[in-house]
């Protein structure tokens, strides 16, 4: 089959095996891509009711038809599948980068992971040889560090890692996976699914060409698409990148701010997409085979922060930015490279942060319970040392760790009026209110 690796593989983490099986044609023509194979797979391999923390709730990881090849944008995206342990239903979260197109390279379309490992290990994948290795060693490391560990191990800079930090070890239900630095499958929290099964990581190399039917002419379709991935409909992510959206939103009563309370921003145009590639943004990436360059890397340079980098998009600077009334784009930086630390999605942690500020500012969470922490809105040291509380499981972040719709269930006094949530899963940044749609 063209455009697919042809290869499904099944890891037991409980026994340690592994298991290697043919993509079937049939299934690949039903199903198509990354999407399609990890619902399926998560249908057919999940018993009904499972607990997300269950051993044999699956956690699966699936590439699309392009992966690996030069098509712009669909080349390096991958998907995660389980059941969520924030809505109990189905959890599914996407992210781009590198490591997606590795795992094509590397012969395989779909990886199914189930079981417990009893100590901490990590999958190391280069190309047919897959075996589990201890990670004692990294178990309780950031990402970051997780990464450059597993590289130094293996001696080679350029595996692809997709890795949990202590949010998803400790089982934060807002726990996501991070790769490639600063990339994230982080709704849902599948980082969570990971740390149950006590995984730290999936190290992946390939080295396998991926087959095109006809490659000519799959090149020539290629260079259309790169000619307009370079072309007008593009330049909001070329130039400004996704936060070009703040001040469009704010403009239209649609910018979600304190917690949902009100639409627009007093503090906007400090934290826009403009502000933010005046005085922030270092450089600007592009993911494999993408002509778009659309990752703006930002840089603090002054202040408290400085020195802090992470990759900037619209959700989490509303997450850390109006919603939870901070207008420091220093801070929600920082912010955003601690939940990249962490392993914590960072809308859901954002939007976490900002339901504690109002309850506190109404009076359901006292200073005591805070320990200390002035929890008010636009408090942006007290919304940083949040997200670390968050991920370890500190005083009230053992709290938030689950998320605004648990979170109120526990702390009560009317507070689930003001959790933002769909489902359980914290809501995007678009206050339908003002959208007409």
């Amino acid at each position: 089959m063209y455009g697919y690796a042809g290869a499904i593989l099944r890891v037991d983490l409980t026994t340690g095996s592994v298991k290697t099986e043919s993509l079937q044609e049939g299934f690949a023509g039903l199903y198509l891509g990354g999407t399609g194979f990890g619902l399926k797979m998560l249908m057919d391999n999940q018993k009904p009711g499972i607990d997300p923390f269950d051993p044999e709730n699956p956690l699966i990881f699936a590439v699309g038809p392009l992966a690996g090849t030069m098509a712009p944008a669909a080349g390096s995206k991958h998907g995660v599948f389980a059941k969520s342990p924030e809505s109990n239903l189905l959890g599914e979260s996407y992210s781009q980068g590198f490591w997606g197109a590795e795992l094509r390279r590397a012969g395989y379309d779909i990886l199914l992971i189930r079981g417990r490992s009893e100590a901490p290990v990590y999958l190391w994948i280069d190309d047919e040889s897959v075996e589990l290795r201890s990670a004692a060693r990294i178990w309780g490391k950031t990402n970051w560090e997780t990464e450059d560990a597993i590289r130094e191990e293996l001696g080679d800079a350029f595996v692809r890692v997709a890795s949990i930090g202590q949010g998803g070890e400790n089982l934060a239900r807002i726990a996501g996976i991070i790769n490639d630095r600063y990339r994230a499958a982080g709704r849902t929290g599948l980082g969570a699914v990971m740390g149950s099964k006590r995984l730290k990581a999936v190290a992946v190399r390939g080295t396998h060409d991926v087959q095109i039917a006809e490659p000519e002419k799959f090149r020539e379709f290629c260079k259309v698409l790169y000619e307009r991935a370079k072309g007008p409909a593009t330049s909001k992510y070329r130039t400004l990148g996704t936060p070009e959206n703040v001040l469009v939103l704010n403009k239209l009563a649609a910018l979600p701010t304190r917690n949902w309370q009100s639409a627009t921003f007093e503090g906007a145009e400090r934290i826009s997409g403009e502000y933010l590639n005046e005085r922030f943004v270092a450089k600007i990436e592009a993911c494999s085979g993408c002509p778009m360059r659309c990752e703006h890397v930002a840089l603090v340079p002054e202040g408290s922060y400085r020195g802090v980098s992470c990759r900037v998009e619209y959700q989490p600077t509303y997450a850390f930015g109006s919603c939870c009334g901070v207008d420091r784009l220093d801070a929600i930086v920082k912010s955003i490279e601690q939940c990249d630390l962490y392993g914590v999605d960072a809308i859901s942690t954002g939007v976490t942060i900002a339901f504690g500020m109002e309850c506190f500012e109404r009076g359901v969470l006292s200073k005591r319970e805070t320990d200390g922490l002035e929890l008010r809105f636009g408090n942006a040291e007290a919304m940083v040392e949040m997200i670390g509380r968050i991920a370890t499981r500190r005083g009230v972040g053992d709290v938030l760790a689950d998320g605004v719709k648990r979170a109120s269930e526990r702390i009560g006094k009317g507070s689930e009026k003001f959790a933002m949530h769909i489902k359980g899963v914290e809501m995007t940044g678009y206050d339908i209110r003002g959208l007409k749609t």
